[in-house]
């Protein structure tokens, strides 16, 4: 929303609110459900590109046991690195589909930020393309 970071005490402890602008990050029930997915997805992905890699590099002499670990340890690493990305990534997503309404209680200062740099840059294009459709008034004869 406004671009805070720090939002985790510790590394798996989310701030409940945004400590600049009160943003409430876990928005309705089950919100977290969505950053789990995410997790889950690049877990198994990082888990698939690990096995594909130990099967190419060793490849017709393949150890079980090696793959095993090495493909065992990603995938509990790999959520463990990743959980306060999926988190971020997962509250900003839900903030694109769903846009913030004023019972939320984030201050109005962050939530027209965006609207008045977009305003500003319009009135300042605006401005430049006006003058320059617009012939100069000539002076009277």
């Amino acid at each position: 929303m406004c671009g805070q970071n720090k939002l985790f005490r510790h590394w798996v402890h989310m701030a409940e609110r945004c400590p600049r602008c009160g943003f409430i990050f876990r928005r309705i029930d089950g919100h977290w459900l969505g950053s789990w997915f995410i997790n889950v997805c690049v877990s198994q992905a990082a888990v698939v590109v690990v096995v594909s890699v130990i099967m190419t590099v060793t490849y017709p002499d393949v150890s079980l046991p090696v793959l095993a670990g090495l493909g065992g340890a990603t995938a509990l690493l790999v959520p463990l690195v990743f959980f306060p990305w999926s988190r971020t990534i997962w509250s900003a997503l839900d903030l694109a589909m769903r846009p913030l309404h004023f019972h939320e209680g984030v201050d109005p200062y962050w939530e027209l930020q965006a609207d008045l740099h977009r305003l500003r840059e319009e009135e300042r294009i605006g401005t430049t393309e006006l003058s320059a459709d617009r012939p100069e008034a000539s002076p009277p004869d």
